[in-house]
């Protein structure tokens, strides 16, 4: 039997994720790109993918105690094609059993040799039917176990949230991380309006919602893919996560504003601060990565904003005047820890060691931000993770050099205030990511 092409495709995807730490939309674009397969294949690879990367820790604990040997030893194709199998197995409705085992086994022939076929078909036998066949650690002796089986997160990670936000949040995060997200717009008010661009979507046989109080959000709803409408390609949206349309409105620019986006690619939020003030401030969108800071143009021409200028730099220590800017916005390279169901390999990259990096290098840009931004002007902080060292830890540590303090933003963002100038989202609460955000004010 010819081994699935869709099926041996994903396993090239995984391999890049787990062997060569390249992220997971990344290397399921690469190989979508080089692949020709029908719109039903490239959406049940996607299916396969995700959901393998989100269900990895879950699919190993059902796999050690059916295999003979510990499962480092086993050569890495051969692995990702039985966790793929288990998460078939429990996750995948249109998939039979058998169907799973004839096609793991085909994939580890070509993948192996005939002796690991055999013995993934041994193993598969053996994975029960169903998640509900199961036995998972037990929720009453060692909770924390059991959310990092069942819903794939790292014991760390688990642990932390644990320690933070108490058991039930906890558990609702791990919930939401496995929960796939909606695609969500952006509306570019500049060319058209949310109830215009709704109608000529449903037009096109694409229905959307609103589904937050965030005035250019507009969630899709069934299937269809309005990326292939001339209404993307005339720029009439983006898409973009409601949670990520948070920090523009908090940075509230002004016509006439000098703004300066430190971190800005791939230019989402440089492009909506442009929309808010009609083009009529003057933005610089700063990125490190000059490779990157090309999407960033590429946005601002598709969507037709102007004023935006592009420059590649160390936004740490970038070539600006001190004091410039009336309006700061740092969106920081963080964890991304609110974006797991968005990007399950998150759990798979990141460590505790990592965040502490992340946490010092988002001081050193928010210093850096305080020092640009005019005395008397505004600076936005935001993230989207959770966790206290790269959110309120950092903030603190900026506020005790006197120079800046909390400040609130426009007051129908309190559904999202946690405390003076502070606001956050979570993905367990409707169809945000994880957001942290804090509105500073420096002093005059």
């Amino acid at each position: 039997m010819p081994v699935d092409p869709v099926r041996d495709a994903a396993i090239d995807v995984l391999l890049r994720v787990f062997t060569r730490d390249m992220h997971l939309d990344q290397s399921l674009d690469k190989t979508l790109r080089r692949k020709s397969m029908s719109d039903r294949g490239r959406r049940f690879m996607t299916q396969l993918v995700y959901g393998t990367v989100r269900h990895s820790l879950l699919c190993d604990y059902v796999l050690r105690p059916i295999c003979r040997q510990p499962l480092e030893q086993f050569p890495v194709p051969i692995l990702l094609i039985l966790r793929m199998a288990v998460f078939q197995a429990f996750f995948c409705n249109q998939v039979t059993q058998p169907a799973m085992v004839h096609t793991s086994v085909d994939l580890a022939k070509k993948r192996g040799h005939a002796g690991l076929a055999r013995l993934v078909n041994a193993v598969l036998r053996r994975v029960p039917a169903s998640l509900e066949e199961t036995r998972l650690p037990s929720r009453e002796a060692n909770f924390t176990d059991f959310l990092s089986i069942r819903y794939s997160t790292p014991r760390w990670l688990v642990e932390s949230w644990q320690s933070e936000f108490g058991n039930d949040r906890a558990e609702s995060l791990c919930a939401a991380s496995e929960v796939q997200a909606p695609v969500t717009l952006r509306v570019n008010t500049l060319k058209t309006s949310v109830e215009d661009l709704a109608d000529h979507l449903k037009r096109s046989g694409i229905e959307t919602q609103k589904s937050t109080p965030i005035p250019e959000e507009l969630t899709l709803i069934g299937a269809g893919l309005p990326v292939h409408t001339q209404w993307f390609r005339e720029g009439h949206f983006i898409f973009q996560d409601p949670a990520s349309l948070l920090p523009a409105h908090v940075l509230e620019p002004k016509p006439g504003d000098w703004v300066l986006d430190l971190c800005a690619a791939p230019g989402g939020k440089s492009t909506h601060a442009a929309q808010l003030c009609q083009g009529q401030a003057q933005i610089l969108a700063l990125d490190r990565d000059w490779s990157r800071l090309n999407t960033v143009k590429e946005n601002v021409e598709r969507l037709g904003v102007g004023n935006i200028h592009v420059i590649a730099s160390d936004s740490t220590c970038p070539p600006l005047p001190v004091s410039r800017f009336d309006r700061v916005l740092v969106d920081a390279p963080c964890s991304g820890l609110g974006t797991l169901r968005r990007h399950p390999d998150i759990k798979v990259r990141m460590n505790p060691e990592t965040i502490r990096r992340l946490a010092e290098q988002q001081r050193a840009l928010l210093r850096s931000g305080v020092d640009l931004c005019k005395n008397g002007g505004c600076i936005v902080y935001s993230v989207c993770t959770f966790s206290r060292q790269e959110t309120d830890e950092v903030v603190h540590s900026v506020l005790n050099d006197g120079v800046v303090k909390l400040e609130d933003g426009p007051e129908w963002l309190s559904p999202w205030k946690e405390s003076q100038g502070k606001y956050r989202t979570y993905p367990s609460e409707g169809v945000l990511d994880g957001f942290f955000l804090t509105r500073l004010r420096k002093a005059s």
